[in-house]
């Protein structure tokens, strides 16, 4: 039996979004941005990075990971800055689920997140011929929640989950989009 070959895409666009893989001389912006900000941490899964040696054995793992993902840095199109982060799994055959969503908190509030979710939904039904994308977030991400929610998403379940590095425990929301939803979407857009 043959394998199935994975054809990485490399880029998406938005209507003011690039989402892109990373580069090393991304290092500094993401770092300012994203990586040391604790407000940010505290709904995700990964652990605030304190200094830029330690930033920089991250980005060397971030563009490692990227490179056999559907994993992406987002940035501004009007001048490159990597302001967050994006991707998608595939968690069984034709069920992708997002691997991390995170912007930069001053550019929160200005729609990109919407921006990434619906290119997202995009890659994973478009291009990647997906049947079904999970969205999850903690519970008490309520900014998370209305930017899924806004894109259409419905509830599928609630999990408690333990975050691996500090042993919190917490309830993840889980939402769901699917084929025929997205189908209906687009039509609507026609």
């Amino acid at each position: 039996m043959l394998k199935e070959v994975k054809k990485i895409i490399f880029q998406l666009e938005t209507k003011n979004l690039i989402l892109r893989k990373a580069r090393f001389e991304d290092l500094n912006l993401i770092w300012q941005n994203v990586w040391q900000d604790k407000s940010i941490a505290e709904n995700m899964l990964w652990e605030v990075t304190d200094n830029i040696d330690d930033a920089k054995k991250r980005m060397e793992r971030t563009i490692k990971y990227q490179t056999r993902q559907y994993a992406y840095f987002i940035c501004l199109k009007k001048n490159d800055e990597p302001i967050g982060f994006a991707g998608v799994f595939e968690k069984e055959y034709g069920i992708y689920e997002e691997s991390g969503i995170c912007i930069a908190k001053k550019y929160q509030g200005k729609g990109y997140g919407k921006e990434v979710v619906s290119a997202l939904k995009d890659l994973v039904f478009s291009k990647l011929n997906g049947e079904r994308f999970i969205y999850g977030c903690f519970s008490t991400n309520e900014k998370s929640k209305k930017v899924c929610l806004s894109q259409g998403f419905k509830y599928l379940k609630s999990e408690p989950h333990t975050r691996e590095y500090d042993k919190l425990n917490y309830i993840s929301d889980y939402y769901y989009f699917d084929k025929n939803m997205y189908e209906s979407e687009k039509e609507k857009l026609f």
